[in-house]
């Protein structure tokens, strides 16, 4: 009963391997399948969220935080779905994704380029070169891009229980190797871990429904929630008595505070919410 994460380079077994291994453990393979849950809890185009984890963020993105708007998405679909437990996730950045639930078994598969190379031109019909330029590319990007946006190193061996090099064994050893681990009592759910990955899930998934709203301060003990919003700023356009500027600023909060109360109750496993939010101030 565990949760697994499998980091791959392109063309390096690593779909191939995710699936046998949640094949022979009975548990659930996840990839795309949770794109598609952030683009149906988020209302957004699952191509919007394959272009954010892919395409390398522009300048604007970069001031405006678009990118981490689309892997909170991510995040909160992927925590989801890791509730159920007994899961092998093979998409985008699992272990990063992840990181704050302890006991997760993250495997990271490598492959020669050649190897690599040569399994693309396999299935593709290109040229030698052509491959490897793709694959070094490839490759490139995902480095950036994590180190971009995680502030790590896709490389470093820190970031993963096993590290496998799937060129000096057969797919069949690499699975057995990974499912042994996967079986051992370190790995396995405790009813502890269980409230904790629950309640990540409804921080997370509170968080991410937040973002076009307001910034907030979550927490989740057992489903119960507490939310704090500082005071939101307002540009004063006008002369307004104090007792006008008080209306003003109550109904704001008491609008916010509703609207906020509204999208918390629709999430999976909250109880009940404390929901504190400051009222707005003119700048």
């Amino acid at each position: 009963m565990a949760i697994l994460t499998i980091s791959r380079g392109c063309f390096s077994h690593g779909q191939e391997i995710a699936e046998k291994v949640a094949h022979m453990l009975g548990y659930e393979c996840l990839s795309r399948e949770v794109l598609v849950d952030a683009a149906q809890l988020f209302d957004v185009s699952e191509r919007k969220l394959i272009k954010s984890i892919h395409d390398a963020p522009n300048i604007l993105e970069r001031i405006t935080n678009g990118r981490e708007k689309y892997l909170a998405y991510i995040k909160a679909a992927l925590l989801e779905r890791v509730k159920k437990d007994n899961v092998v996730y093979h998409g985008h950045a699992g272990h990063l994704l992840l990181a704050e639930i302890p006991k997760v078994l993250k495997i990271r598969i490598m492959a020669e380029i050649e190897a690599r190379a040569a399994m693309m031109r396999q299935r593709q019909n290109i040229s030698r070169n052509q491959a490897l330029k793709f694959i070094e590319s490839e490759d490139k990007h995902r480095t950036d891009w994590t180190r971009y946006l995680y502030k790590m190193d896709l490389s470093d061996p820190r970031l993963y229980d096993i590290i496998i090099h799937i060129d000096q064994l057969k797919i069949q050893d690499a699975c057995i190797l990974i499912c042994t681990a996967a079986q051992s009592s370190n790995y396995e759910m405790t009813a502890e871990r269980k409230k904790m990955i629950n309640d990540l899930a409804i921080v997370s998934h509170l968080k991410a429904a937040l973002l076009e709203i307001c910034e907030a301060k979550i927490s989740s003990n057992g489903g119960h929630v507490h939310i704090k919003v500082a005071g939101q700023k307002l540009r004063k356009t006008g002369q307004s008595s104090p007792a006008l500027q008080k209306k003003i600023f109550s109904t704001i909060q008491e609008g916010l505070t509703r609207q906020i109360l509204d999208i918390a109750h629709k999430i999976n496993g909250v109880v009940d919410v404390e929901c504190d939010v400051e009222l707005p101030y003119y700048t």
